[in-house]
């Protein structure tokens, strides 16, 4: 995976700007907060969800020996978190922010829930986040006006088996340290505070929100002015073309450096719901629910993102499969996860690898993969959502990944994997990206 050497001057940037004044702050002990939204704080042990093998709780899978290595219900350690996730912490809430409705004074970057695919969605949340960053405000997010006709939450990908209406379209996955969820405002507070903050919509017209890129935020665009229209604007030696090189360069590391942070500061603390979902999709697949230790997870995206971007071929992710496992992928058992929405690449894959591999899946496939998940997803109120999120989680189980980055799935797993398990296993995992999207 290439990465950019300006990377560390955009980290550096980044932590000289912020972290001077503030660093003091960055305490273990949680904020205090006036209290919990009770939508949250529920009982993982008493979540159950209905599998292949019956009814079986979290505890129950953590008694047979498997489940997920990392207790995703509380990442919060600002001595294990980045830098730059801390920082987004800080900010995001701001230890005296459930007071504050009170003198009027804290300031608030309001927008409403993408309708998009739900790696994509994410994403946009994270330039959202960029932009509070920028006016050092707090994110809230609203439902979509849109997606209400459809589901309570506002939001495409919320299951309405599990997810009522909140405050927040991610309350529902996400604990409350997103969204000024920690402080119990009554609906009248929150309509005070909020009754003077207009909404950011996402579209491509909007001048804050829209286009392709994260416009107008300058931890993102700082270095684009930098570009050179005329020969008389670089350095001497250097050609237009090669200084224009480093300037897209460093921007695509410094997206990807703020996406990573980003996702790390939301999937700090996610819900119950999910995490029993994903330990039902272990115990189907392996026993006890036991990952194997050698497990590569491939993450393929097909289905209609042939309207995006040039599929790769099976051969390619089975190529690069054996390139990460290295001697004895020939020779000795080899436990493949398949990460993907569409059945055909399941089959394909298993098809054409060498037989002494073995091949696991799990989560949503659309049954028409030219149609995209998001249809499907409506169809069935947001069952996807839930059952994707659990696969995500599963596919993070692995060490060893093969992905495609020009994919938002691929690289939600990445960034999860740099910013969550790569920093608390010691540094233990590798990727192979086959189609890069990202630097």
């Amino acid at each position: 995976m290439k990465v950019s050497p300006f990377l560390s001057i955009a980290a550096l940037v980044f932590s000289s700007e912020i972290l001077a004044s503030h660093v003091e702050d960055l305490d273990v002990e949680e904020p205090p907060r006036r209290q919990l939204r009770n939508s949250y704080m529920v009982d993982p042990r008493s979540i159950i969800l209905k599998g292949n093998h019956g009814d079986q709780t979290w505890a129950n899978t953590r008694a047979l020996g498997g489940g997920l290595r990392h207790d995703w219900t509380n990442l919060r350690d600002p001595k294990k978190m980045s830098t730059h996730a801390n920082v987004i912490d800080f900010y995001q809430n701001p230890k005296d922010a459930c007071e504050r409705p009170v003198r009027h004074d804290l300031n608030i970057f309001r927008v409403e829930m993408p309708n998009s695919g739900l790696g994509s969605s994410f994403h946009l949340w994270a330039r959202y986040l960029c932009h509070a960053y920028d006016r050092k405000a707090v994110l809230v997010v609203e439902p979509n006006e849109h997606i209400l006709g459809q589901t309570p939450t506002g939001f495409l990908w919320n299951d309405s088996r599990y997810c009522g209406s909140h405050d927040s379209p991610l309350s529902c996955y996400f604990g409350p340290h997103e969204s000024l969820r920690a402080c119990d405002f009554s609906k009248s507070e929150k309509a005070d505070l909020l009754k003077d903050v207009p909404i950011h919509k996402f579209s491509f017209s909007d001048p804050i929100v829209g286009g392709d890129s994260v416009q107008g935020c300058t931890f993102i665009d700082k270095n684009r002015e930098n570009t050179a229209n005329f020969p008389h604007e670089v350095p001497p030696g250097v050609s237009m073309r090669e200084h224009n090189a480093h300037i897209v360069d460093e921007y695509k590391s410094t997206i990807s450096f703020w996406y990573a942070a980003a996702m790390e500061f939301l999937f700090q603390k996610v819900n119950p719901i999910v995490i029993s979902a994903a330990h039902r999709q272990l115990l189907a697949m392996f026993d006890r629910g036991i990952v194997p230790a050698n497990m590569v997870t491939v993450h393929i995206r097909w289905g209609d993102k042939a309207k995006e971007m040039t599929l790769v071929g099976i051969e390619e992710y089975i190529k690069a499969t054996k390139q990460i496992i290295g001697e004895g992928w020939d020779t000795k058992p080899q436990h493949i996860y398949v990460a993907s929405e569409d059945d055909r690449a399941i089959s394909d894959f298993s098809i054409n690898m060498p037989k002494n591999w073995k091949v696991y899946s799990s989560g949503p496939t659309v049954k028409k993969p030219e149609n995209g998940p998001s249809n499907q997803a409506e169809l069935n109120e947001g069952q996807d959502g839930l059952e994707a999120l659990a696969a995500l989680l599963v596919s993070l189980e692995a060490n060893k990944y093969v992905l495609t980055t020009q994919s938002n799935w691929s690289r939600l797993i990445n960034e999860l994997r740099k910013g969550i398990i790569h920093q608390r296993c010691g540094e233990c995992t590798t990727m192979i990206d086959v189609s890069p999207g990202e630097a």
